[in-house]
């Protein structure tokens, strides 16, 4: 009987630390190294892109919560602001057994040069992202990601 309860021993161990080392893992944007994750880290970041010459930091200004959540996009080129692009997000999560798509889109407003909208994340789980920016050319850009909720 004592030899069972030293193998499980072990196994309950690994088992334990198995989330720390998962902890420290990033990904989002289609890439590791961005996004908001779970596990005691500042969820306010929630992710950093470039595209086209352009660098984005999507943030919220408090942790996020399950229901109405303020975002906020800075926008730069050539670490100078950007403040004549059109903003747009459409966050959602993909249908799942007994579970219906979920969907929430938003314009961004400029404000403080940043731009800021509200989104309502109904539930916990994995939200996918597009974000949407026109720039002064006409030109539209489209970002993918991801939040942890």
């Amino acid at each position: 009987m004592n030899m069972k309860k030293i193998a499980i021993i072990p196994l309950l161990s690994l088992l334990t630390l198995s989330p720390l080392a998962a902890d420290g893992m990033q990904c989002g944007a289609g890439k590791c190294g961005s996004s908001a994750k779970s596990g005691g880290t500042d969820k306010r970041l929630m992710d950093r892109m470039q595209k086209d010459g352009y660098r984005l930091i999507l943030s919220s200004d408090k942790p996020l919560t399950t229901g109405n959540n303020k975002i906020a996009v800075t926008v730069t080129r050539d670490g100078k602001p950007v403040t004549d692009v059109k903003v747009k997000i459409k966050l959602f999560m993909p249908e799942m057994p007994g579970m219906p798509y979920m969907e929430y889109k938003t314009k961004l407003r400029p404000e403080n040069g940043r731009y800021t909208g509200m989104i309502n994340l109904s539930m916990s789980g994995t939200w996918q992202y597009h974000l949407k920016f026109k720039d002064a050319q006409g030109t539209v850009h489209t970002l993918r990601g991801s939040l942890n909720l």
